[in-house]
């Protein structure tokens, strides 16, 4: 017969494991209050606490809007939400640069302990203490929707947490205007200087041009050349018209000389020696009536004579020219006058039309001379402009620039501290929550060691651990031999 040996771990049930850890409560006791009293002296040590606070306004400034550097914005882009704009100066207020500020503002002696040994260390080594320090004592928080910052300064000394919390603050406002500043005005400045000598020596390429080409201004060249060429075009138009029509009055002119004589009677005189003798019988006559009566034989004689007289005459063979006159017809002379008129201006109307046709090709000339320099032209005067409206812009960007650096100077930006820190009239101290924890934590610790013991015992303490173990019923208890 073998005796098989099995090795098993004894098996505990609740009644068990609390009666055992009751063997083990002055063990447990001891440990919690070895533990707690570690504990309570650690805590003991502790100091309170001050903090001091302050809230930062960080609203949407020029900084936040995109600008050209080049070129007239006409649309300026819209600022980022006022979350992102909190955090983007939450991230300047945090950076080494403002805590090293704060720490050359207050001094290395306000991180060192007071009464303690002096530092011995690097400067550098002192200063990266320093912010390390305050590192550890501020806290910063941001809203996503919040245009706020809220600061807080966590040390051991009231007036050291205003202090360093009103330094912070300082050195942010500082080293912010120093970051946002526009350091582009001399660099705009030089640009403008740059297209300054550049007009001038496009100025001189330019008159050097337009004095070539015997052009005072190209544009008012032009527009002139165009204007006199319309004038003097219609003014050969009217010529024209007044030539035909000169022409046609000599030919008409002509016509009519050829009808009319050049020599026309221009007096006759006649013979009327038998009507003179009839008036001067009849004068006799009445003479002879004065001395004798009208049946005398003197008067009955004249009046004979005067009957033979009147009767020749009515023979028609009395009255007859006598002296004939000629000489220019003055309607001939007048339209030969009107003739040489008439040619005189019909050559001087063609004499102006063939001068206005020599005007006219040479105005052709000019402006088909001014039509291939008009792409020169319009090189040079396009880089004239471009050049002029670059240093305006320059200049005008330059005055900017260097009116809001000294608005940033002097403090003009979109930063404003809503409440300045104070120090704080109460302190807080973590005694109470941490002498808590230790002693939850002796406790923990008591009852950890004490499952230990009961876990890590050999043999079977109790019969009913003997009973679970062995899946046999124990029938009687006897006590252990010393």
């Amino acid at each position: 017969m073998r005796t098989a040996y099995v090795t098993a771990r004894p098996r505990y049930g609740l009644a068990d494991i609390v009666g055992l850890m009751f063997r083990e409560l002055v063990l447990m006791i001891v440990i919690f209050l070895v533990v707690f009293a570690i504990g309570f002296a650690g805590v003991m040590t502790l100091k309170k606490t001050y903090t001091a606070t302050a809230e930062v306004y960080a609203g949407a400034g020029q900084e936040y809007v995109y600008e050209s550097r080049v070129g007239t914005v006409t649309e300026r882009a819209s600022p980022p939400p006022s979350g992102e704009i909190a955090q983007t100066e939450a991230n300047i207020l945090t950076s080494r640069d403002v805590k090293l500020r704060a720490v050359r503002a207050l001094g290395l002696q306000t991180f060192q302990k007071p009464g303690g040994k002096p530092a011995t260390g690097s400067l550098a080594k002192q200063e990266g203490d320093a912010i390390r320090a305050i590192t550890e004592g501020l806290v910063v928080g941001t809203s996503p929707t919040s245009s706020i910052i809220s600061l807080s300064y966590e040390s051991d000394n009231a007036e050291k947490s205003a202090r360093v919390l009103a330094a912070v603050l300082e050195a942010y406002k500082g080293y912010r205007r120093e970051v946002f500043q526009n350091n582009s005005t001399q660099a705009i400045d030089a640009q403008r200087q740059t297209f300054q000598n550049e007009l001038g020596d496009v100025d001189d390429a330019y008159e050097r041009f337009l004095a070539s080409n015997d052009i005072g201004d190209f544009a008012t060249a032009k527009a002139s050349a165009t204007a006199t060429y319309q004038t003097t075009f219609t003014d050969r138009l009217s010529t024209q018209a007044q030539l035909s029509q000169a022409a046609r009055r000599v030919q008409t002119i002509t016509a009519q000389l050829a009808g009319v004589p050049a020599e026309i009677v221009l007096q006759q005189d006649l013979n009327i020696a038998a009507q003179d003798q009839i008036l001067q019988k009849r004068t006799e006559r009445e003479t002879l009536l004065s001395r004798y009566q009208p049946d005398s034989q003197p008067v009955r004689d004249i009046d004979a004579q005067i009957a033979q007289l009147q009767a020749y005459v009515a023979g028609g063979d009395t009255v007859g020219a006598k002296e004939v006159r000629t000489g220019p017809n003055p309607s001939w002379v007048a339209l030969d006058t009107a003739r040489t008129t008439a040619e005189a201006d019909r050559d001087a109307l063609a004499a102006r039309l063939a001068m206005l046709d020599q005007q006219l090709a040479s105005l052709r000339e000019r402006q088909a001379r001014l039509t291939r320099l008009e792409s020169e032209n319009a090189i040079l005067s396009g880089n004239r402009d471009v050049l002029t409206a670059n240093i305006k812009e320059f200049q005008q960007r330059g005055s900017q620039s260097r009116a809001d650096n000294d608005l940033v100077a002097s403090g003009a930006d979109n930063v404003r501290i809503l409440s300045h820190p104070a120090a704080p009239t109460k302190g807080s101290s973590l005694k109470a929550p941490l002498l808590i924890l230790v002693f939850l934590f002796a406790g923990f610790t008591a009852l950890c060691v004490g499952l230990l013991r009961v876990f890590t015992r050999r043999g079977f303490a109790t019969p009913a651990s003997a009973g679970r173990t062995l899946q046999m019923p124990v029938l009687a208890v006897a006590p252990m031999k010393a």
